[in-house]
């Protein structure tokens, strides 16, 4: 059966809370596409950003949305919440770990703002991942851009 490349591997919704972040891992952690060194990047990435929400949500009980496609050439997770608890701020430049992750594990990443939500999203090109074990690619520059 063909894979649709439209059509999430993974989507769920979870409550802002402390459990959400255990939930996340566990789940991303379930879809078999990724080689396992790709899926221990997944895995931490996706938990850093749920986390992130869930810290900037001061028990707010509010729901967010999990999307995770893993075809053969990236990878891209997406987190959807309320935007107060994704916007990024002048405060988060440099100190968040959540962001160093990022910059440091992710091919791509930003957060896009609509209305009241946002959406904070990550992705990891497969070939560039596989080559990294090989040969040091050095450090790779960050798009900021919406795909």
């Amino acid at each position: 059966m063909p894979i649709d490349p439209l059509q999430p591997d993974l989507a769920m919704s979870l409550t802002l809370d402390p459990y959400a972040p255990r939930a996340a891992r566990y789940h991303v952690a379930q879809v078999d596409r990724p080689s396992p060194d790709l899926r221990d990047a997944v895995v931490l990435l996706t938990s850093e950003l749920v986390t992130r929400a869930v810290q900037h949500a001061h028990a707010s009980g509010a729901n967010m949305e999990l999307r995770a496609w893993m075809p053969t050439d990236v990878v891209r997770v997406e987190l959807r919440a309320p935007r107060q608890h994704l916007e990024l701020s002048a405060e988060d430049n440099g100190r968040d770990y959540s962001l160093l992750l990022l910059d440091e594990l992710a091919d791509r990443w930003s957060v896009d703002e609509a209305g009241q939500d946002a959406c904070m999203w990550f992705e990891i090109d497969r070939h560039l991942h596989m080559a990294a074990h090989v040969e040091p690619q050095g450090r790779r520059e960050k798009s900021l851009a919406s795909p």
